[in-house]
């Protein structure tokens, strides 16, 4: 009876070491609040990750979606229609034969002879990809057998612990040509442009600085441009800018995240801007962080279109005149409204001071003028409203 119990407890302690031993290797996920990069649109969210050998590789993408279910193949058109970097390769649109990854840098794909059955929330499912559903809080995972662990040979079960990064969503920093700039700051055979991105409303804008020499300091083109435009200001503490701002009639512009960085040519610039150097053909960008794209470990992007800054739109601000503009954002129409004496202009100019739109009216005391708006392009715009005594300027926002 002892011999038996002892055998017993012996057995049981080999499968419970043994049990134990399986479920420590646990299959390596990603929480969903870590994924930089979403797909889709809706209250349900789910995580894909593939994980490569050559290199030892997982990467994961977040999927969104409004029904309560969505197949592994319907999120893996999703990625692979918005991220040029993921492919797969499936002949009969069942069975997978490849998974493909290349950024420039990594360019992964099958180095076994075939893809391990995918897992769902760490466990393998035997349905194809294209039946397979996921359901909110759902993560799937395809793994290449080379870099996998087999914690259950009889069935063929994997799991794979390598620690999972989520993938930087795509995105290009926006600049633009010198030839569109129309504010030019300084002489000389050189040139850069200085844009600043803003966010609040997310709004880029640029000016242009010539020089002679091989290089200019940023710090020296920010100043020139904030002698020659005083719509345009900085702030700064040591090396370090603590703030720029832009005020035009109803437009006043500063930091609305953290704190400020700066870009040379799409790339961050590690040097302060009282050092920072530039050269023939550069432009650089300042841009709040709370409206940037982090597309890599430290680099930063602005993908807002950039407007050149309008030279002089010949307006003058003036006291006096109650003047107010609706609906604002305009789709189709705005009205303006406002308290005119005798021959009053109302005039709307584009981001670059190009007159778009006049009407002349004789104004008697409270006045509504309608103008129309779905001939502009989606944008910001000024209405300038002048009469004998003044003017008054508010922004308007198309869309």
């Amino acid at each position: 009876m002892r011999f038996k119990n002892f055998t017993l407890c012996a057995l049981l302690g080999f499968v419970f070491s043994f049990a134990g031993s399986v479920f420590a290797q646990q299959d390596a996920s990603i929480d969903a609040s870590q994924v930089r990069y979403w797909i889709g649109e809706g209250a349900n969210e789910a995580v894909f990750i593939v994980n490569w050998a050559e290199p030892d590789t997982a990467l994961a993408w977040g999927y969104r979606f409004e029904e309560e279910t969505v197949t592994i193949k319907d999120v893996m058109d999703g990625i692979a229609a918005v991220d040029y970097r993921f492919s797969y390769d499936s002949p009969n649109g069942s069975w997978l034969n490849d998974i493909f990854f290349n950024d420039g840098v990594l360019d992964l794909s099958l180095t076994e002879p075939m893809w391990v059955s995918y897992l769902v929330n760490g466990e393998p499912s035997w349905n194809t990809f294209d039946v397979q559903t996921l359901a909110d809080g759902d993560y799937v995972k395809w793994g290449d057998t080379y870099c996998g662990t087999m914690i259950d040979p009889e069935n063929y079960i994997y799991v794979w612990e390598k620690e999972v990064a989520a993938v930087y969503p795509l995105g290009e920093d926006a600049a633009i040509d010198p030839s569109e700039i129309l504010f030019w700051v300084g002489e000389g055979q050189h040139q850069v442009v200085f844009i600043v991105n803003w966010n609040n409303p997310n709004m880029a804008l640029a000016w242009g600085y010539r020089f002679d020499g091989e290089m200019v300091v940023v710090k020296e083109v920010m100043d020139a441009i904030a002698a020659s435009d005083s719509r345009f200001g900085y702030e700064a503490a040591g090396t370090m800018v603590t703030d720029l701002t832009y005020n035009y009639g109803d437009v006043n512009l500063s930091l609305a995240g953290m704190y400020w960085l700066l870009n040379v040519n799409g790339t961050m610039a590690w040097y302060g801007f009282d050092e920072q150097t530039v050269a023939d053909g550069d432009y650089v960008k300042w841009g709040d962080e709370s409206c940037a794209t982090e597309i890599a470990q430290w680099t930063y992007v602005w993908e807002q279109p950039v407007e050149p800054v309008s030279n002089n739109t010949g307006i003058e601000e003036g006291a006096g005149l109650a003047v107010s503009v609706y609906p604002n954002p305009a789709v189709g129409e705005a009205w303006v409204n406002f308290d005119g004496v005798g021959e009053t202009a109302i005039s709307v100019f584009d981001m670059q001071g190009r007159l778009v739109n006049v009407q002349s009216i004789n104004a008697i005391g409270e006045t509504n003028v309608r103008i129309e708006t779905s001939r502009l392009s989606s944008g910001v715009y000024y209405v300038a409203v002048r009469d004998a005594n003044a003017t008054k300027t508010l922004k308007l926002v198309v869309k």
